[in-house]
C-alpha cells in the first residue's frame, strides 16, 4: 500500500510538471523522500515575497525562491526583527526602513503606504542554520478603513487590507 501511494504522488507530480514543461525525471526526483533533505551550501540571490490580506493581526504567507525554494509563514509587525517559519526551520531577519510615504483619502477612507529599506539575515535554525545574507525590501500596503457615524475610524479593524512585501539580495546557506 505504501509503494502505491509513493507511485501515485510521483505520477501526479510528473503530470503537473509535464504540463508546465518540466521533465518527468525531475518530477520523480522531487517526489522522492531524499528530496526533502538539506542541500549542500549554496549562494546566490534569494527572493522572498510576503502577502497578507488579513485585517486582524496574524500570520502572513511567505514564498522564498533562489538559493532555496519553500513556503512558510511570518507574523507581520512593527518590530525590527521577524522570524519566518519554514518547514524544517526558521530564518530570523532584521530590517531598517530608508524611505516611505503615506497617502490618505478621507472621502473613501483609503490609505496607501509605501516603504523601502534594507534587511539582514540574522540567523537560522534547522535546515537554515548558518544562513547569512542581506538585501533590500519594498513594502506596499493598501487599506480601506471602517466608518463610524460616517467618519473614518481607526478604532475598528479595516474593511479590507492588502499587504505585499518583497525582499531580494545575496544569501548563503
Amino acid at each position: 500500500m505504501r509503494t502505491h501511494v509513493k507511485l501515485t504522488l510521483a505520477a501526479t507530480a510528473a503530470a503537473i510538471t509535464a504540463a508546465a514543461g518540466v521533465t518527468a525525471g525531475v518530477a520523480a526526483a522531487s517526489a522522492s523522500p531524499a528530496a526533502g533533505h538539506a542541500a549542500p551550501a549554496a549562494s546566490g540571490t534569494e527572493y522572498i515575497q510576503v502577502m497578507s490580506a488579513a485585517t486582524e493581526p496574524g500570520a502572513a504567507s511567505v514564498i522564498a525562491r533562489g538559493v532555496f525554494t519553500t513556503a512558510g509563514q511570518v507574523r507581520l509587525s512593527d518590530a525590527r526583527t521577524a522570524t519566518i517559519t519554514f518547514p524544517g526551520g526558521t530564518v530570523v531577519l532584521s530590517h531598517r526602513s530608508a524611505h516611505g510615504s503615506q497617502r490618505f483619502f478621507p472621502a473613501s477612507c483609503l490609505s496607501l503606504v509605501s516603504q523601502s529599506g534594507s534587511y539582514q539575515l540574522v540567523r537560522g535554525t534547522g535546515r537554515y542554520a548558518g544562513i547569512s545574507g542581506h538585501g533590500t525590501y519594498q513594502l506596499s500596503l493598501e487599506m480601506v478603513g471602517a466608518r463610524v457615524h460616517g467618519q473614518c475610524s481607526s478604532a475598528r479593524p479595516p474593511l479590507a487590507q492588502q499587504e505585499l512585501l518583497t525582499l531580494s539580495g545575496p544569501a548563503r546557506r
